[in-house]
C-alpha cells in the first residue's frame, strides 16, 4: 500500500500528455510542439501513436514516452499486441497503453481476458516496462467494470486505465472510484477521456486515479 499525496500537489507529474488523434493539425510542428511542452512542463509522459513513438524517443532521450496498442477498439489478437509491445521495446519506449479486446469483454469472456493481460503484463514486468490496460468504461455498467477489474487485479498488470476517449462519453467520477475500490491501492488507476481543466483532473485524483491522460495538459496547468 503506498500513500497518494494531496490532489493538487505537483499536479504536472500526474499528467500524460497524449498527442494520437490524426486530422489536420497532426503536423510536425505540431508533434516538436508537443515534445517541447512536454519537456518545459515537466510532464508524466507523452503519450503518442506508435509510428511516432521510436522517433520521439530517439531524438529525446529523457522523455519519459508512452503509447498506444490496438488503440482504439482493442480487436487485434493477443499474439499481434504481443509483437506490437516487443518491436517498441526495441524502440526504447517506456510504457504501454493498450486496449483490451472489447469484443471479448462486452460478451463478458473473463478466461480470454485474463489469458491476454497475462501475457502482456507477463512480457511487460520482464521488460520492466509498465502496461496500463484499457477497460473503455464508457460502454461497460458497474457490474462489468467490477468483474474485469478483478480479472486484472489478479493479472500482472501495473495500471488500469479507464478509457481510450476516442468518440466516447466523458469517463465518470464514480466510475474512477469504483475502480480504486475493487483494484485496491497497490496498483494504479489512469483516468482518461474528457479531462480538460484543472478541476476536472483534481476530481479525478481525489476519487482514486493516480495517472491524468489528457490533450490539455497547458490548459489545465494554466487554470
Amino acid at each position: 500500500m503506498f500513500l497518494r499525496p494531496p490532489a493538487d500537489a505537483q499536479l504536472h507529474t500526474r499528467l500524460d500528455q497524449a498527442f494520437l488523434k490524426a486530422d489536420p493539425a497532426a503536423t510536425v510542428e505540431s508533434l516538436r510542439a508537443q515534445v517541447d511542452l512536454a519537456i518545459h512542463l515537466q510532464l508524466r509522459s507523452l503519450c503518442v501513436p506508435p509510428l511516432l513513438a521510436g522517433t520521439v524517443k530517439k531524438h529525446n532521450p529523457q522523455l519519459r514516452v508512452s503509447t498506444v496498442v490496438a488503440y482504439p477498439l482493442g480487436m487485434e489478437s493477443a499474439s499481434c499486441k504481443y509483437f506490437a509491445i516487443e518491436e517498441l521495446m526495441e524502440q526504447g519506449i517506456d510504457e504501454f497503453d493498450v486496449v483490451l479486446d472489447l469484443f471479448a469483454l462486452v460478451n463478458g469472456n473473463m478466461a480470454k481476458l485474463a489469458a491476454e493481460a497475462g501475457k502482456l503484463g507477463t512480457l511487460c514486468r520482464r521488460q520492466q516496462r509498465m502496461l496500463k490496460v484499457i477497460i473503455e468504461t464508457p460502454i461497460l455498467d458497474d457490474a462489468r467494470i467490477t468483474e474485469v477489474v478483478h480479472v486484472l487485479r489478479d493479472a500482472p498488470v501495473d495500471c488500469v486505465k479507464t478509457s481510450t476517449g476516442y468518440g466516447r462519453d466523458a469517463t465518470k467520477l464514480e466510475h474512477v472510484e469504483l475502480i480504486r475500490r475493487e483494484l485496491g491501492e497497490d496498483r494504479l488507476v489512469k483516468c482518461s477521456g474528457g479531462v480538460r481543466s484543472r478541476e476536472d483532473a483534481v476530481r479525478m485524483v481525489e476519487a482514486g486515479a493516480d495517472i491524468i491522460g489528457t490533450s490539455s495538459a497547458e490548459e489545465i496547468l494554466a487554470s
